[in-house]
């Protein structure tokens, strides 16, 4: 098939932002070249990426119709994985681990899927039908092969995103997904050193999360975190009892014992020697600044956690958390039970 003259000019580029005009969502566009997705986050590589007088100057602008077409030209490598989380509780790190080998591009906390995700939101008569279309667009374009090793996609979602994990399926159907939890007293307690967007009332919608908007002045920033926290992990819970196909708990806790091993299972990634060297290498630094070694801060968060987050935490999330393990260990001492979903 031939190139459109729009596909053309868009060669190497891939959509950086989604903003609405008037009524109308547009997509702007930024050069990558033949750059790879490996920072801790797609926001990161975009930065980056804008540094260059090229990316900066020239500029392309485009509808999503455009969007939209450009797939039915280039569909993009196959979308391999899904990792849903409940947010400061490694995700990062399994993010880096798939980035290690040159054949993925992992799409870290994309803005524009998080654009599509929620422009229903914004704009009343989206469909889910239409969101569904974007996305698929979307992480087709993102999803380009830059390099001859590259073969398959990996979306790491932002954390609000297992909200909308029913539709992700239906977006890309069978893919294996995984969502990642850790002990909600020290979610609370990363949170309280700094607060995640999703943490502040008023950027969620409050439906969404099971909160009248017109109580949350009434909530401490504890109590609203810890319930959207909890949220979070029933929506993970319910899609994992209700799957159908290939899926995953995984707990913090397991990520320096398995979590190459737990990667290597799910989405059958059959790393050569070389490539188990590279994971291992990866397994060991700091997921969000690299060039430091991990370093586990269960205790430190224990020690520095507020009173008030812990309460928070035991009354809103301990239950979800501990329904959460029951299943994963169940699963985990009846493998078959899994393979037969």
């Amino acid at each position: 098939m031939s190139l459109a003259p729009d596909d053309a000019r868009l060669e190497g580029w891939i959509p950086a932002r989604i903003h609405v005009d008037g009524e109308v969502p547009r997509v702007d566009w930024c050069h990558l070249g033949d750059k790879r997705f490996t920072d801790p986050f797609f926001d990161e590589t975009l930065e980056r990426r804008l540094r260059n007088p090229f990316a900066l100057l020239f500029r392309h602008q485009t509808s999503m119709e455009t969007l939209v077409a450009r797939r039915a030209v280039r569909p993009g490598l196959p979308v391999k994985g899904l990792v849903f989380h409940m947010s400061r509780c490694g995700s990062t790190l399994l993010a880096q681990l798939l980035a290690a080998l040159p054949r993925h591009i992992v799409l870290s906390e994309a803005s524009p899927v998080d654009v599509v995700l929620r422009l229903h939101l914004r704009l009343r008569h989206v469909t889910d039908e239409q969101r569904i279309e974007w996305l698929r667009a979307v992480v087709a374009a993102l999803g380009q092969r830059r390099n001859p090793e590259e073969e398959g996609v990996f979306l790491k979602l932002d954390a609000w995103h297992v909200l909308e994990l029913p539709l992700l399926q239906r977006a890309f159907p069978g893919v294996p997904w995984l969502f990642l939890y850790r002990d909600p007293v020290e979610v609370m307690a990363s949170h309280q050193k700094h607060r995640g967007a999703h943490m502040l009332p008023g950027v969620l919608e409050p439906a969404r999360v099971g909160l009248d908007s017109g109580r949350l002045s009434e909530l401490s920033l504890e109590e609203y975190g810890a319930r959207v926290l909890a949220r979070l992990c029933e929506a993970g819970l319910r899609a994992y009892r209700e799957r159908q196909g290939p899926a995953r708990l995984l707990n913090y806790r397991q990520l320096q014992d398995s979590a190459v091993s737990q990667l290597v299972d799910l989405f059958k990634l059959e790393p050569t020697a070389s490539e188990h060297e590279l994971l291992a290498a990866a397994a060991a630094r700091d997921a969000k600044n690299p060039v430091l070694t991990f370093e586990d801060d269960t205790q430190d968060k224990a020690r520095t956690v507020s009173d008030t987050s812990r309460a928070m935490a035991e009354r809103w999330v301990r239950e979800v958390y501990d329904s959460l393990e029951a299943e994963r260990l169940r699963d985990a001492a009846e493998p078959d039970r899994t393979r037969s979903r």
